[in-house]
């Protein structure tokens, strides 16, 4: 399969996005798409099945498929969107009738079962209170009275320590009973010193050589749990090999995939530092399945990541 092209078109204060790709030897199709913020608006098939017939040249098949993308990027240029939605149209009844005949198999129908008519009573339905009056009283009121003369003036207790004619006895005269400690000896712990050659640490992974490649690989930095209905700034980090080498310039394809709604595609590309910001607004489902998945490509190589979308 041969790697396909991304290019961005304004016309009329709109920004269109037209993707050409190769599907492979199984169909034998160049598709290209026209989108309008993740809504296809056209598309056109052309197959080379003349091509696989003889023998494969893939640069053939490259040099097709460039120049399918060159017209309908000059199409949507010079502003005949219309008439390539109109083509589309006629290409889906063409598509319809090719499509072998495939025999009906006899449906069969069981006999009706009679319905029995049985008499119901009616049924009275009590009167459901829905509003109730609550009738509130206060309480009596507590009546306050106020002081209108001072009060009276604290007069301390007269209290006098009594004089007697003991001896106050002082800190010296306490502790002049006390047995003295005289012979106090500390005796220490026994400390074992080990000498520092005597110790060796071994990592786990002595002796382990780490497998070395230059496989591509896609980050998600930050939170990867995704909800329907979320608007949020998807941060992707593109690596290369086990250096971890960042990759930039790479064509970053955001696809939102479900069983209750149209695909949305979202696009971008890596700066310098290999980073892409991606502004996403997922649909907003509560049955069914969705995914996400990420493509990235860049020298001819492709990568994808897949997150599973919760219902929200």
């Amino acid at each position: 399969m041969i790697s396909g092209f991304n290019t961005d078109i304004e016309f009329d204060g709109v920004v269109y996005h037209v993707q050409t790709e190769d599907k492979g030897l199984s169909s034998k199709l160049i598709v290209s798409l026209i989108y309008d913020r993740g809504t296809i608006l056209a598309s056109k098939r052309v197959s080379y099945e003349d091509l696989a017939q003889s023998n494969f040249d893939e640069s053939a098949i490259a040099d097709r498929l460039n120049r399918q993308h060159k017209l309908i990027c000059a199409a949507v240029k010079a502003g005949r969107l219309e008439d390539l939605k109109k083509m589309s149209g006629k290409a889906a009844p063409a598509t319809a009738a090719a499509t072998p005949n495939v025999p009906v198999m006899p449906v069969v129908t069981e006999p009706a079962i009679p319905v029995l008519s049985i008499p119901v009573a009616p049924v009275t339905i009590a009167k459901v209170e829905t509003e109730r009056i609550v009738t509130y009283t206060p309480p009596d009121p507590v009546e306050v009275f106020a002081r209108t003369e001072p009060p009276p003036p604290f007069v301390p207790p007269d209290i006098a320590p009594e004089l007697t004619d003991e001896p106050i006895l002082t800190a010296e005269d306490f502790f002049a009973d006390a047995p003295l400690f005289e012979d106090v000896s500390i005796i220490e712990d026994d400390v074992i010193e080990i000498d520092a050659t005597a110790v060796e640490v071994v990592s786990e992974l002595s002796g382990v050589e780490r497998p070395v490649n230059e496989k591509l690989s896609i980050e998600l930095l930050g939170d990867s749990k995704f909800t329907g209905g979320d608007r949020r700034t998807v941060n992707i980090m593109v690596c290369r090999g086990t250096a971890r080498r960042v990759v930039s310039g790479a064509q970053i394809m955001i696809k939102v995939l479900g069983s209750s709604f149209r695909p949305v595609i979202f696009h971008a590309k890596t700066d310098s530092n290999g980073l892409a910001n991606v502004h996403l607004q997922l649909p907003r489902f509560q049955a069914g399945r969705a995914a996400l998945l990420i493509r990235v490509m860049t020298d001819g190589e492709e990568m994808e990541l897949r997150r599973v979308v919760t219902p929200g």
